[in-house]
């Protein structure tokens, strides 16, 4: 191994090297002091105890400032606070902020006597999962400057780390002096040889004068290979605790942090206010949360959130740690059997009502979204006959879903230029293609439709509302069966999430309720006679419906920063194969076992964090089954329910409407239950709701979508 430093200048002389720190080359090299300490010729054996010590700490942040007097110290105190609030986490923090270690008074522990055994240090204890180890306590009067050098701080700092038991810890938040100096470059060389480090999280205000000096941090971080979550920017406002007006006290004359992250590529955390009584607190040692639970701190200031983006940003791989942006649903437009409208497909949902009628020319029972000049119903009136003709049903209920979430998201005409669209559809115009073929066979295919290849097309939908809406993101569309909305909306949102789009108006449709599709679901054998009923012991297949459902998802900071209201968070996404049967699920239902716990995986939660499965379960006997068993193998007992006894099988649109439904849940925080769930036949350990219930506490839920050819995909959602 090279003892040539990743970070060293360059003609760098080795760390083993006499001239180790002392040549011209090593000028301002992060390593010139460790190195001309002589302190890194040798293998430190120290390492060795320092990588014990931490090994049961799962997640190391460094807490950094450019300059002192921006708040670092309170960031860092509130964000342990509030992790710690989630009472299953551990957490901690070490304050080696040598020039003011000022975490013991913040958290109420100060002048405590640090007590040691044959074990180490022992932690002081907030309460019983926060703990803080401090340089104040070291420090008989806190008023005396401390004055230490480096050889001294380092070997300091190393004994924090060395000898202090922390034992099993989520969290470690580490509490640095502000600027680049000898403390930070000893922590970050610590750990990263005998541990590891998640990354640093930037604190700064709006002023130039506190952005020149992160610049610097930031650099400091690139050379040193420590990842930077993000900044957060403190003091952004000052919001009155009286009267919640809200005055900007230093103006970002440079674009503030926002602007540079942009430059530097770097991620916006968030914008915190100034409160007084947050400084009041921090003084008494006391918990502002506990202190000031209803704060009127709605202007700029989302810290809980902030504090969640910072907790889903540590858990993530170092890719993830970089670059991952959270993904929120803003807008929703829907047309189901029910009709036009996203309230009264909740509202009939919520009421356990039904929307499926018999239909007297197809002989059988259907979801046909009601037709006419009423608000909630399908007006064709308003398109001229020359503009339907250009396109299918479905790409007509895309247009109509598109302006219902376009308006209900708030987004304005500039916001439309640079949005992305992924729009699916199970099935091409079968009655068009039918009719064509008819007229080839008899001779009068030059009474074959121009429009006939763009009416059949299943990316179309996408296509007609791009260019209606000017939106010149990326146009995508998903093909997967019945799996196809939440494929759509699923990508979309990895989209977001990798940095390619901003916004992406996403979901599926399916128009293609006709004697063709029919006839050949029936052929599948696939269609029941009598009804929808999901989970019921006399269920026989599904209903055909007809539907749509497209969602405007964006970036958290984007929505956050116009005040758009948001339903949940697309937090993680997670797709397999089954690799079994063309229309068959496996009975084992393995893959949407395998879909479920990759979306787990990508959320970075456990299967007993889910509160609530909404279930594909299209009222077969086999497919509910199989994924019943596979949701009890995962999550024993968890709340479940399909919406598919409300408005039968859309197919392709599926779950897209089940995604928004189940959004809307979240946002109201009530469970929809099962319609027509008389008596199970399923044995397995699943809570089968037959009628809604409100949604208490955590509200997490997984939409699962399978379609045919073994197709599987799950959807997390959050509760914001």
């Amino acid at each position: 191994m090279s003892d040539v430093p990743e970070n060293a200048n360059e003609h760098c002389p080795g760390t083993r090297s006499e001239q180790a720190g002392k040549t011209s080359s090593c000028a301002g090299c992060p390593n010139q002091t460790a190195c001309a300490s002589g302190e890194l010729r040798n293998p430190d054996a120290d390492l060795i105890f320092i990588s014990d010590r931490l090994k049961n700490v799962n997640h190391k942040l460094l807490i950094l400032s450019g300059k002192g007097g921006v708040g670092k110290s309170t960031v860092t105190a509130n964000l342990a606070r509030a992790l710690a609030a989630d009472g299953t986490k551990q957490v901690a923090v070490l304050d080696v902020d040598i020039c003011g270690p000022s975490q013991a008074r913040m958290m109420g522990v100060e002048g405590r006597n640090v007590h040691e055994s044959a074990e180490g240090w022992s932690p002081i204890f907030v309460k019983d999962n926060l703990a803080i180890m401090s340089i104040a306590f070291l420090i008989q009067n806190r008023n005396e400057a401390v004055i230490w050098r480096g050889a001294r701080k380092n070997a300091l700092i190393k004994q924090f780390l060395k000898d202090v038991d922390w034992g099993t810890i989520d969290y470690l938040l580490i509490d640095t002096p502000p600027g680049t100096s000898d403390e930070h470059i000893s922590v970050v060389q610590y750990l990263l040889q005998a541990s590891s480090l998640d990354g640093a999280i930037l604190v700064t205000t709006p002023q130039e004068v506190a952005l020149l000096d992160v610049r610097k941090e930031v650099n400091f971080c690139r050379k040193t290979n420590v990842p930077v979550l993000g900044v957060l920017e403190n003091m952004s406002v000052f919001v009155c605790p009286c009267c919640t007006h809200a005055t900007r006290l230093f103006p970002g004359t440079t674009g503030g942090a926002k602007g540079m992250c942009e430059e530097m590529s770097l991620r916006l955390l968030g914008t915190l206010p100034l409160d007084p009584r947050m400084a009041e607190c921090s003084d008494r040692g006391k918990d502002f949360f506990e202190e000031y639970p209803g704060s009127p701190l709605k202007i700029g200031w989302k810290f809980m959130r902030t504090l969640d983006l910072v907790l889903y940003a540590a858990v993530g791989p170092l890719f993830a740690l970089r670059a991952m942006n959270r993904v929120v649903i803003t807008g929703i437009g829907v047309l189901s059997p029910f009709g036009v409208g996203k309230k009264l497909l909740f509202e009939s949902l919520i009421s356990a009502k039904v929307g499926l009628k018999y239909n007297n020319a197809l002989k059988t029972i259907v979801g046909c979204i009601p037709e006419g000049t009423a608000p909630d119903q399908l007006d064709l009136s308003k398109w001229p006959k020359g503009e339907r003709r250009k396109m299918s049903r479905g790409s007509l209920l895309a247009l109509i879903a598109a302006e219902e979430a376009i308006k209900d998201s708030g987004l304005e005409e500039k916001d439309l230029l640079e949005t992305g669209v992924d729009i699916g559809m199970g099935i091409a115009d079968l009655e068009l293609i039918a009719e064509s073929a008819n007229l080839i066979r008899d001779g009068k295919s030059h009474k074959v439709t121009p429009y006939f290849v763009p009416r059949i097309l299943t990316n179309m939908p996408a296509g007609h509302v791009s260019i209606r809406y000017g939106m010149r993101g990326a146009n995508l569309s998903s093909c997967t069966a019945c799996a196809t909305g939440l494929h759509a909306i699923g990508d979309a949102s990895t989209f977001i999430a990798m940095g390619r789009a901003k916004k992406m108006l996403a979901g599926a449709v399916e128009g293609c309720i006709n004697p063709i599709a029919i006839t050949g679901f029936q052929r599948c054998r696939a269609l029941s006679a009598s009804g929808s009923r999901p989970f019921d012991r006399t269920r026989d297949g599904f209903i055909l419906s007809e539907g749509a459902a497209l969602l405007v998802l964006e970036k958290l900071e984007d929505a956050q920063e116009r005040n758009a209201h948001i339903y949940a968070e697309v937090r993680g996404y997670g797709v397999a194969g089954d690799a079994f049967h063309l229309t068959l699920p496996a009975e084992d239902g393995v893959g949407g076992s395998l879909s479920m716990q990759r979306c787990l995986n990508d959320a970075h939660v456990n299967a007993s964090d889910i509160t609530y499965v909404n279930a594909h379960a299209t009222s077969t006997p086999a497919g509910d089954r199989a994924e019943a068993h596979a949701i009890a193998a995962l999550m024993p007992g968890v709340p479940v329910s399909s919406i598919k006894g409300h408005i039968g099988h859309t197919l392709g649109a599926a779950g897209a409407i089940e995604v928004a439904a189940t959004a809307m849940c979240i946002d109201q925080k009530v469970i929809v239950g099962n319609v027509n769930l008389n008596e199970t036949d399923i044995n397995e350990n699943v809570n089968l709701l037959r009628s809604p219930v409100d949604w208490e506490g955590r509200r997490i839920a997984l939409v699962n979508s399978f379609g045919f050819g073994g197709s599987h995909a799950t959807l997390c959602l959050f509760g914001f």
